[in-house]
């Protein structure tokens, strides 16, 4: 069997990994909205409504109301011109917990190879810093892990 490397940090509390987890996965409309949000860059509210249209506006932007209480997204307005006229457009875009989500849940073939190479460049730093804390909280021996990551290489 192969296996897709699929890692996602989680924030600190269990509480709140448990709500986290629930909002995204407890819902098609919410899998829907995390699998059109752009992984770089804004993405409009109107847009998403209109992408998502077999889904409510209610029900879409309730999740997206909870993507941002859970800080999986950032959300601000912009004002436009449109057709001569100016008014607020609402937009979102992923946090860096949020690129993960996203990540998770779109197609492998939606993904460019510099999606890729982002995620594991966050990846690799994040986890760095996470194993030289813990090696630090536990005294356990940072060397060891610089060892198992080498000898990956070398395969």
């Amino acid at each position: 069997m192969e296996y897709w490397p699929y890692i996602i940090p989680l924030p600190y509390k269990s509480v709140l990994q448990y709500r986290t987890l629930t909002s995204i996965f407890s819902s098609e409309v919410a899998l829907d909205i995390l699998r059109n949000i752009n992984l770089d860059g804004k993405t409009y509210q109107r847009d998403l409504i209109r992408k998502l249209s077999q889904h409510s506006n209610k029900s879409i932007i309730k999740y997206l109301k909870t993507f941002v209480e859970l800080e999986i997204l950032e959300e601000d307005v912009e004002k436009v011109l449109v057709d001569g006229k100016s008014m607020w457009v609402k937009w979102y875009k992923p946090t860096f917990l949020g690129r993960w989500f996203i990540l998770l849940v779109k197609p492998r073939e939606m993904l460019s190879p510099m999606d890729i190479k982002n995620a594991l460049e966050d990846l690799l730093k994040l986890y760095a810093k996470s194993i030289v804390k813990l090696c630090s909280t536990f005294n356990l021996d940072v060397e060891y892990f610089r060892r198992v990551f080498n000898e990956a290489l070398e395969k």
